[in-house]
């Protein structure tokens, strides 16, 4: 342990001076007096003038400074000092060697003063350290235990229960037994005792602490502690220590006893030691054997001194110790007792009863009743002169003093209002002690008259707070009622005319009630109800018990008068006071012997409600009159009361008051002994409808019908029933929700039984559907009500709605499908909670319950194999072109339309039985549990719909699956259909591991649905060949079956001949196959093929007669296949190329119709690669039906999609093969020969798909995409007439407008050099924009707000349209002149079009966003349709990009736009945005443009110099003249364009200051109001011209043979004579020198000519 750790932090005296002053006075004192001066060492252990301990023989030094701290004044230090001291004693060196002696030595000096340092930290400290140094030393602590004991045991009562938990712990330490603890009591208790007696009457304020360093609040709180825990040791020692040993010490403790200053601390200041006074009082009263108390001086000290003094802190163990002492000696109180008559004992009693219980508990009060039970007489009763009470005159009452003292103490302001209950009790029972001392009634009544009948009076007018018989608490109604019932039993003539008085108030508090007109009628009619029940309720309280006659016959005198007066005010004031019926209510309820039990009353009460109360029902009295109806129970009379009525209240008009007073009525268990009427339960029903409807006060009629349980179950069925049916109407769903919350709580029997009617699914049902409500309140509101419900059935032990009820609702959930539909998560969530409480047993029949069966998915999916699928389908599917001919099932006709019912989101059945199988599959394992037909089915029927769902996400075709409908639905639904494709997937692959048969089952289902050409067959055909593609990527083509060969070669269905060849896993197979109709068909001739109908709509050409059709169909399947085996190469050319020849004539022959030639133009798109090395005419023959076929498309108005398509793929063959294979002279010479006919066909292709979209159409999107691919790859074809694409911008089609983009892209700018020679032969030529380009510029297309556009689908197309426009807008300043960019900007100013689409731009950009578009992630200068495949930021480079050509174009208009148009408060942000992102690309265009100009001009007579400083965003021009410049800078603003160009002045040479100027406004006005590009070019060129200007024609001055002089001046001054020019100021040297003025030339006097 360092030094540093035990550095000394305070610094005092460790010598004490001797020298006299003033010190602290005695305790009492108050002051400070003169104590008597010290000289030495203190005996006194504890005194603070003590000899310092010897620490020289202390061997670690560390532990001396430590004592040396412990010894200063500071606590802080004091507190360190201690801890370190532990830490030692903890170290490891004092463990293994033991603490030394020295140590020890010093510790017993010093532990007993620190102890009871005025610090409780310290304390604290010094306890537990004691602790450890006992422990550590060991037995050689008990030589020292006569030193430390008493204060260790004094430590244990210290007034901080931390300090004294400190010492208890430490003290247990050391004596862990009990055994050992009460020995530590008996061998030292002389010790002990003796040190406490030393403590108690020598030590004093002046003796523990040192007046110089201690304030007197802290010196006498240390010495009230010590004094207290000195004493409180005392009772310890007489509790712990047994009689015979107390009686080795009897002479100690006699001495202690009879000391009078240890009794004189009964009456200290301080608290704490008078409760040690006050335990010690007690503890020797219990040790009375010991016959050691003093009684005389007790009562001195303990009584006369202390009954009069403030005891808040001490007033219970007062008390108490009062009790105690009065119990062992009343003579204390007599006797013993020595005040004088001023300070007699009843005095001195009263003076501590006025002061109440002194902030203690109630137990004071307690206490004192007690107290006053033990006192001799003469202290409670009246004093001396008054002594024959029953005697004393009515002029001279007897002053009861003890009574009024006690008041006094209740009255006080500081006295707890919860001891009011308690302090009242005491004193009724004193004043019950009191009576029996009165011998005749008289003194007797006025007595009571004096002390109780005020309390009796307030009861029914409470006196204000802080009035002298004010009674308050919990307890209030109780101490009245022990008051009244005092006054009862003790003066019965007191308490009739008492009775009657408090009657006659109460009947004068109903009469002075308020009308109903005042604004405080509802407080006042409820006060007087509240009155009436206090009143009957004290009533009821006193007749509990037998009561004499003439009590009773009050009773019954006031009661009838009371009822009379009630009853005539009600009919009176037409029931408007009701405090007056609900007086009768109570009266008859609580009372019934003082009321209903008494004839008169009786006979009252009935004539006015046979008369009076059917007429009151309406009024505020109605609830209290209809509570008395029901009170007549089993009266006979009263049923025609009821009848009279019913029949009042279903005879008066809808009001508030009808339904308070029908609530009322129906809440009666009266009614279960009546006959209900129609009325009745029309009146109920009817008061449901008006609370569906709005009415609130309504509801409380249908809770109290619901609570009711006399009311038959067919009422609450019924109403359970109406607001079911309510949740179904619109207006009526919240209103419906709350009265189902209603239901729930008042009757939740009648909703179990409810729940588990038939009616009982559709309550479920529609709470789970309103639980998905868009409305926050409606769904929050459906939740707590199903779960309420749920929790019903629940509480009543089972499930409440059954389980099959609950299936049902599944089921209907997922078959029925309309705007009450349940959302699939909610029929999921239903479906696991029912597999989740299944049992063991019923696990399979439940799942089995729960999946749809055959015949649900039949019915759900029969709608969408009525209609014809989309022809369009046939380039997606793996069918390829049989949907050609697929037959209509079940022909609908044309015009009419297949309804298929939807749920509220568009939602057909089908889909969503789809949709709940899968979610339901995916989240638990009920495909394993259900049988394996159910498998085969669900699996079957997941697959087809995967097929219908994949053709709606192609083509949007009516019937469908879903409606269309917003984006974030769309993304759902992919996520759905992908999602089931994972599912099925999923379940085939299982069946190539494990071989389960459900796959295997499902596939031959599939596969003998084929039969036939119907959509029907066509759909499971595409779904068998799906499954089985699933499997072969999966486990690779292993599986052979010879029966599929079988059923290709002998199947009379088209559609299973192609499905089984599309599935044959045989590629010899196949092989054959492919060759054998290939040879069939080089010999078949399509003469027989009837004409073909252009009206697609019609199908009419798809009959099964179509000669030909079907074996090409099954050819291309073929040969598909034979593909995905990579065996094409073994089909032999010679019989591809007669069957080429063969198809050639016969598609000359015309014959063929569009679905025979689509179909064969795919088969030669695969031959033909085949046969690239044969050459033939065929290659030129077959180009020219291409190109004739695009031509019979955009003549004859052709939507064949598939035939388009197939035409395109052919093309784009022979044009790949011709470009990579060039051996093939004919194929190559076919090529060049057809090309230009071919992409004009191509342009007049894409020109005849106007307003045809491809946004919901992927066939259609497909053959787009080839057709701007083969338009625009590898590189944009030439069409002369570009000017007609303008339109193709705005089509409906992303891939045709960017095809007609490139094109135009690439035309526009060739076509100005040729606009540009034209304008410069020709002055009058004038250039403008093409009309359809500005017409596509014309206006933005609208939107709310851009950010609305769903950013992950591609950019909307006619934003798109409207984009690329502008750039082909622009595209016109390339190559061109600057005559005709003028001429574009004017076009351009002559509309709103620029203004528009910034606008809109910096919406995009700026405001419409939380934080701007980072421009730094784009290039500026340069865009490409397809430079990003995320939207939005192909969005924003498009944006960026025609934003920079604005500027660097259209400066002009696009600063006055800023600075004009655009919305003030954006012009700041747009302002930073285009300086950080934009301007800096802008400016270095600026000045790449003038170093590039620069090289072409002709420097022979004049150099223009120019240096650009890219850095410094300006360039400087300059001019040589004479061997000096003239130079000006022009710099561009870091949000250039939008702020002006500056230009400045460098160097002026030869040009006056004026005209300088003028030079430098006119080269900025030429920068800055140039309406395009290269205006800085223009400004250097105007800037040029006048510099040439001023100097042309200009000579030298003939002095010094310059043009310009040394001050940078032009010659000015002209000889009149030789009419030379000469600088002036070579002229004024030349005439200094010279001495003369001539001229310097011709002699002659010089004049200025």
């Amino acid at each position: 342990m360092s030094k540093k750790q035990f550095k000394s932090q305070a610094s005092s005296s460790r010598a004490v001076s001797t020298a006299s002053g003033a010190n602290f006075g005695h305790p009492g004192t108050g002051g400070f007096a003169v104590s008597q001066p010290f000289g030495g060492a203190s005996t006194s252990p504890l005194s603070y003038v003590y000899e310092p301990p010897d620490l020289s023989s202390i061997s670690e030094p560390n532990v001396v400074v430590a004592f040396k701290n412990l010894q200063k004044k500071d606590s802080i230090t004091k507190a360190k000092a201690l801890e370190e001291l532990q830490s030692y004693i903890a170290s490891e060196k004092s463990t293994k060697s033991g603490v030394e002696d020295p140590i020890l030595e010093a510790w017993i000096l010093l532990y007993p003063r620190t102890s009871i340092d005025s610090s409780r930290r310290v304390r604290q400290l010094a306890h537990s350290f004691h602790g450890d140094i006992s422990l550590s030393c060991g037995k050689r602590i008990a030589r020292q235990m006569p030193r430390v004991v008493g204060a260790w045991l004094v430590g244990l009562q210290d007034n901080d229960k931390f300090v004294a938990r400190a010492a208890g712990e430490a003290f247990q330490k050391v004596f862990p037994i009990k055994s050992k603890q009460d020995g530590v009591w008996q061998v030292y208790q002389q010790i002990v005792i003796s040190y406490c007696k030393r403590v108690i009457l020598e030590e004093s304020v002046t003796t523990l602490s040192d007046e110089r360093t201690t304030s007197l609040d802290v010196a006498e709180a240390k010495y009230a502690r010590v004094i207290a825990g000195a004493i409180f040791t005392i009772t310890n020692a007489l509790e712990v220590l047994s009689m015979s040993e107390l009686q080795h010490q009897i002479e100690l403790y006699m001495s202690l006893a009879q000391a009078k200053s240890l009794w004189k601390l009964a009456s200290y200041s301080d608290s704490f030691v008078r409760k040690a006074v006050y335990g010690l009082v007690c503890s020797l009263l219990k040790k009375r054997e010991l016959d050691i108390i003093d009684y005389k001086m007790i009562s001195t000290n303990v009584l006369q001194e202390a009954l009069h003094i403030d005891q808040s802190g001490s007033a219970y163990d007062y008390s108490k110790m009062l009790v105690e002492l009065s119990e062992a000696c009343r003579a204390v109180w007599t006797e013993y007792y020595s005040g004088s008559a001023r300070q007699s004992a009843q005095k001195r009693l009263c003076q501590f009863l006025s002061k109440g219980s002194q902030g203690g508990p109630p137990e004071v009060w307690k206490q004192i009743s007690r107290l006053l039970e033990l006192l001799p007489p003469q202290i409670i009763h009246p004093t001396k002169g008054e002594t024959d009470i029953g005697s004393a005159s009515a002029d001279q009452s007897p002053k009861f003093l003890v009574l009024d003292a006690m008041h006094d103490g209740i009255n006080r302001k500081d006295e707890y209002q919860g001891n009011h209950g308690e302090a009242w009790r005491t004193y009724l029972n004193t004043v019950k002690l009191l009576l029996q001392s009165f011998s005749s009634p008289g003194p007797r009544q006025d007595f009571m008259e004096m002390y109780v009948a005020h309390l009796m009076d307030q009861y029914l007018k409470p006196a204000g707070k802080g009035e002298r018989w004010a009674v308050s608490g919990p307890d209030r109604e109780e101490i009245f009622k022990d008051a009244i019932s005092l006054i009862l039993q003790s003066c019965p003539d007191l308490f009739k005319t008492s009775w009657q008085e408090l009657s006659n108030a109460f009947i004068q508090v109903l009469h002075l009630s308020l009308p109903e007109q005042s604004k405080d009628y509802t407080k006042s009619q409820d006060s007087g109800v509240h009155t009436a029940k206090r009143w009957y309720t004290l009533q009821a309280g006193l007749i509990q018990t037998p009561v004499p006659e003439h009590v009773q016959a009050t009773f019954e005198e006031t009661s009838a008068l009371e009822i009379k007066s009630a009853a005539g005010l009600l009919k009176l004031r037409n029931g408007k006071p009701y405090s007056a019926a609900a007086s009768l209510e109570i009266a008859l309820r609580l009372v019934p012997r003082s009321t209903i039990q008494v004839n008169t009353t009786k006979d009252v009460l009935f004539d006015f409600m046979r008369s009076d109360v059917p007429n009151l029902l309406l009024s505020p009295s109605s609830p209290y009159l209809i509570g008395m109806l029901s009170t007549f129970e089993g009266e006979s009379d009263v049923r025609q009361l009821w009848i009279d009525s019913i029949q009042t209240l279903m005879n008066a008009p809808d009001s508030t008051i009808k339904f308070q007073a029908l609530r009322s009525l129906i809440s009666s268990p009266w009614l279960g002994s009546l006959d209900l009427s129609k009325d009745m339960i029309s009146a109920v029903k009817q008061s449901l409808q008006h609370a569906l409807h709005g009415n609130q006060s309504c509801w409380p009629v249908i809770a109290a019908a619901m609570a009711n349980p006399c009311l038959p179950d067919d009422l609450t069925d019924n109403i359970l029933a109406t607001l079911t049916d309510s949740l179904s109407i619109e207006s009526e769903v919240a209103t419906g929700l709350q009265g189902l919350e209603i239901a729930i709580q008042q009757n939740e029997q009648g909703m179990r039984r409810f729940s588990t009617s038939p009616k009982g699914p559709t309550l479920l049902s529609r709470l789970l559907f309103l639980a998905e409500s868009p409305i926050p309140n409606i769904s929050q509101e459906a939740r707590k009500v199903d779960a309420k419900v749920r929790q019903t059935n629940s509480r009543a032990g089972g499930s409440g709605i059954s389980q099959s009820s609950r299936i049902d609702i599944v089921k209907n959930g997922v078959e029925i499908a309309d705007s009450a539909s349940l959302s699939i998560s909610s029929l999921e969530s239903e479906a696991i909670e029912l597999l989740r409480h299944a049992a063991e047993n019923e696990v399979e029949l439940v799942a089995e319950a729960l999946l749809p069966d055959e015949a649900q998915w039949t019915a759900a999916f029969k709608p969408f194999f009525q209609h014809h699928p989309d022809p369009a389908l046939a380039i997606t599917n793996s069918l390829g072109g049989i949907l050609q001919i697929v037959t209509q099932e079940s022909w609908p006709g044309k015009d009419q339309v297949i309804h298929v019912p939807r749920d509220a989101n568009g939602y057909s059945p089908a889909l969503r039985m789809a949709w709940y199988v899968t979610a339901l599959c995916a989240s638990t394992d009920i495909f394993d549990v259900v049988s394996s037909n159910r498998r085969a089915i669900t699996y079957l029927h997941l697959a087809l719909f995967v097929q219908l769902a994949t053709d709606q996400l192609g083509v949007s075709q009516l019937p469908g699956l879903w409606k269309k409908s917003e984006v974030d639905d769309d993304s759902k639904l992919i996520t759905f259909i992908a999602d089931s494709q994972s599912t099925v997937a999923k379940w085939s692959h299982r069946s190539s591991t494990t071989g389960i048969a459900f796959v295997k089952e499902a596939q031959k289902r599939l596969l003998a649905s084929t039969m036939g050409m119907s959509a029907l067959a066509y759909y499971h055909g595409r779904a068998y060949t799906a499954l089985k593609s699933e499997q072969e990527e999966k486990s690779g083509i292993t599986i052979t079956d010879e029966n599929y060969l079988t059923t290709a070669q002998e199947a009379s269905d088209p559609i299973t001949a192609a499905v089984t060849l599309c599935s044959i896993s045989n590629p010899i197979a196949v092989s054959y196959t492919c060759n054998r109709l290939i040879a069939d068909l080089t010999g078949l001739a399509f003469t027989d093929s009837p004409a073909i109908c252009k009206d697609v709509a019609s199908w009419s050409f798809f009959a099964l007669t179509v000669k030909g059709l079907r074996e090409v169909v099954l050819l291309n399947a073929a040969i598909r296949r034979l593909q995905d085996f990579d065996r094409l190469e073994e089909l032999p050319q010679p019989r591809l190329v007669f069957f080429v020849k063969h198809i050639v004539m016969e598609l000359q022959s015309g014959k063929p119709s569009f679905s025979v030639i689509a179909e064969l133009f795919k088969s030669l798109g695969v031959i033909l690669r085949l046969i690239k090395d044969i050459y033939g005419s065929f290659w030129e023959e077959i180009m020219g039906f291409v190109i004739n076929g695009w031509s019979r498309i955009t003549q004859e108005k052709v939507s064949d999609i598939s035939f388009t398509h197939a035409t395109l793929r052919l093309y784009d063959t022979m044009k790949r093969l011709a470009t990579a294979y060039c051996e093939n002279e004919d194929l190559t010479d076919s090529w060049a020969h057809a090309k230009l006919v071919a992409d004009e066909s191509l342009v007049k292709l894409m020109q005849s798909q106007t307003d045809v979209s491809d946004e919901t159409n992927q066939p259609r999107r497909i053959v787009n995409e080839l057709l701007e691919r083969l338009l625009t790859k590898p590189y944009p074809v030439s069409y002369s007439a570009a000017e007609d694409l303008y339109p193709v911008i705005a089509f409906e089609s992303a891939a045709l407008q960017r095809a007609a983009y490139y094109m135009l892209h690439k035309y526009i700018p060739e076509k100005q050099e040729e606009l540009s020679i034209e304008a410069a032969l020709t002055k009058t030529f004038e250039a403008k924009l093409p009309e359809e380009l500005l017409s596509l510029i014309l206006a933005v297309p609208q939107y709310d707000e851009p950010l609305t556009v769903d950013w992950e689908h591609p950019l909307p197309l006619h934003l798109n349209g409207y984009l690329l426009s502008w750039i082909l807008v622009f595209d016109h300043w390339s190559n061109a002149s600057y005559k005709l960019q003028c001429d574009y900007v004017t076009s351009i100013k002559e509309g709103t079009y620029l203004n528009s689409f910034l606008s809109f731009a910096f919406d995009y950009l700026i405001s419409s966003r939380a934080k701007p578009i980072d421009g730094s992630r784009y290039n500026p200068e340069h865009y490409s349709p397809d430079s990003s495949d995320q939207p939005d930021r192909n969005t924003s480079a498009l944006i960026i990009h025609i934003y920079f050509l604005c500027l660097k174009n259209l400066p002009t208009l696009s600063r006055t736009w800023w600075r004009d148009a655009c919305p003030r408060q954006f012009q700041k942000p747009v302002e930073a945005w285009t300086e950080k992102y934009i301007s800096p690309t802008v400016i270095a265009a600026e000045f790449a443009t003038v170093t590039a100009w620069l090289p072409t001009q002709d420097t022979t007579d004049t150099s223009l110099t120019v240096k650009v400083s890219s850095r410094a965003h300006e360039l400087t021009a300059s001019f040589p003249l004479d061997e000096q410049f003239m130079s000006i800078r022009i710099v561009l603003p870091p949000t250039y364009p939008l702020t002006s160009v500056v230009v400045e002045s460098i160097r002026r040479v030869g040009i006056d200051e004026k005209k300088w100027r003028s030079w430098l406004l006119t080269t900025a006005g030429v920068i800055n109001f140039s309406g395009t590009s290269g205006g800085i070019i223009e400004g250097l060129v105007a800037w040029r011209k006048n510099v040439t200007g001023a100097l042309k024609g200009q000579s030298e001055c003939a002095i010094c043979y310059s043009v310009v002089s040394a001050d940078r001046q032009l010659p000015s001054k002209r000889c009149g004579t030789c009419r030379n020019l000469f600088h002036g100021s070579c002229l004024f040297r030349w005439f200094r020198s010279s001495g003369s003025s001539s001229c310097p030339l011709c002699r002659n006097a010089f004049n200025y000519g």
